[in-house]
């Protein structure tokens, strides 16, 4: 049987029989993809080390159906070094591609997004927009992203100086009359988000948006790596853990 090169992320890999791996691979030639690792699980095994997450990869997989067979892998970069709240947000990155992309559907995009918010990750960019970024980038290449640029009702751009509120699967509103704040923004605020450009302000606002429209598409289920960061970090960490997520 022919092999297959592709290369690619693990986004997440978990036992399989007595020996082996199921893996969920994001990968650049067919975007998500799952594949059995046969007879990996030893610890001599050199594969076991290159399958891990946040490592760029090479790997050749074969077989007809949705679950492959992982024939070859080898690693194509060093690991890239993320640690603390920094490993826990790439983390938390990987389950939603993992929970959110279809099989078998090429996205170059948002492959290449991908890489670039990795590698921001072990720079000393600040935390909060580069999640908020790629969340935002992910919400739009699924279909699903929030135009900031308009009110839905109208369709004319928003006022800087007006007051908009925000309903799933519409958009914003301008609103005639503002009893709270909370949950609505200036146009302002938005043209900041829409054009990337972060403030409390526009941060917060992003941060709301995100979270309805994730919750939205994720369903009931709650997000593994939130709750780990939640249950390692809520007593050494408390402000970075609720700017990251």
């Amino acid at each position: 049987m022919s092999s297959t090169p592709l290369t690619g992320f693990i986004l997440h890999r978990r036992p399989y029989r007595e020996t082996s791996f199921l893996l969920d691979i994001f990968s650049l030639e067919w975007g998500k993809v799952s594949a059995v690792g046969k007879g990996i699980r030893g610890a001599k095994n050199d594969k076991k080390s290159l399958l891990q997450p946040f490592q760029f990869l090479q790997l050749s997989l074969a077989g007809k159906h949705e679950l492959k067979n992982l024939h070859q892998v080898e690693a194509l970069a060093p690991s890239l070094n993320l640690q603390g709240t920094r490993l826990f947000s790439a983390m938390y990155i990987n389950e939603l591609l993992n929970r959110l992309l279809i099989h078998d559907m090429p996205q170059a995009e948002l492959f290449s997004l991908y890489q670039t918010t990795l590698q921001a990750l072990t720079s000393e960019q600040p935390l909060e927009p580069i999640l908020r970024q790629f969340e935002l980038s992910l919400l739009t290449d699924l279909g699903y992203g929030v135009d900031f640029s308009q009110d839905a009702e109208s369709g004319q751009a928003v006022e800087p100086e007006a007051y908009y509120g925000f309903v799933y699967e519409q958009g914003w509103l301008q609103l005639e009359q503002v009893t709270n704040r909370r949950n609505c923004f200036k146009g302002e605020t938005l043209m900041q988000v829409d054009q990337f450009v972060w403030t409390p302000a526009s941060l917060l606002c992003a941060k709301q948006v995100v979270r309805l429209c994730l919750a939205q598409l994720l369903g009931n289920k709650p997000l593994k790596s939130r709750e780990l960061f939640k249950h390692s970090w809520s007593h050494t960490a408390p402000q970075e853990m609720e700017k990251g997520r």
